[in-house]
């Protein structure tokens, strides 16, 4: 694990491996005010996008990977994914743009094995899943918007990878850069822009020591405009 660390240290000028157990200790509430305290607005994608499972999380820098709706079955093409399989980081999450298509299912057991076998942590499909069964019991923590039993292949195709993908955000079209930080919970997913994904990371680790102040006090009964005034936030 250290060596792996390493790499991925070299790709993104931080240890990977570090700062996604760092994060994982979060949650995507905290993670968005963080973005937003800091000027980052709208860092969110829209509702309806959720784990498998409660308790999935992901946390890790995106490996972007792009799908258009194609009938084609042209080996050629088929062979990107292929190929981006074996192109991935370890740490990473991979985040699929699917165009808003609603045909097929767009990412599978077979796909998540792959891919974390090349060192992926996670997938966020801004569209389906199938095999959900086998995604669940190997634990892989996946993010979809619904679920679908039709094979992709012959209906949609992913044409190239670590390319500025979009997806659908709270407030439109949400760009997604490779190295982009994403984090999701059972809320939802956060898009950290990749420049200021440590920053964002010590405001939510500095605000979740004095939530949990806060929350003990609030526990014990203080007056809640005490805690404010103590803590600046609850």
């Amino acid at each position: 694990m250290a060596k792996a660390g390493k790499v991925a240290k070299l790709k993104m000028g931080y240890d990977v491996l570090e700062v996604n157990e760092r994060y994982r200790k979060l949650y995507a509430g905290l993670v968005y005010d963080a973005c937003e305290h800091l000027g980052l607005k709208g860092r969110s994608m829209a509702g309806g996008i959720y784990p498998l499972v409660h308790t999935m999380k992901v946390a890790g820098p995106a490996f972007t990977a792009h799908a258009i709706t194609t009938p084609s079955r042209d080996a050629k093409v088929h062979d990107i994914r292929l190929a981006m399989m074996k192109s991935m980081t370890p740490g990473c999450i991979q985040v699929r743009d699917v165009q808003g298509d609603t045909s097929c299912g767009q990412f599978g057991e077979i796909s998540a094995t792959a891919a974390r076998a090349a060192g992926c942590v996670g997938a966020v499909i801004d569209g389906s899943t199938r095999d959900s069964n086998y995604l669940i019991d190997m634990g892989f923590p996946t993010f979809c918007r619904f679920r679908s039993p039709v094979e992709a292949f012959g209906r949609l195709m992913v044409v190239d990878y670590q390319i500025p993908i979009y997806v659908r955000g709270i407030d439109g079209l949400l760009a997604i850069n490779p190295g982009d930080y994403i984090f999701g919970d059972n809320d939802g997913v956060v898009v950290v822009p990749k420049d200021a994904t440590l920053k964002v990371l010590s405001l939510a680790e500095e605000w979740f020591a004095t939530e949990s102040k806060s929350r003990a006090d609030m526990a014990a009964g203080m007056d809640p405009f005490k805690v404010y005034a103590k803590y600046g936030r609850f």
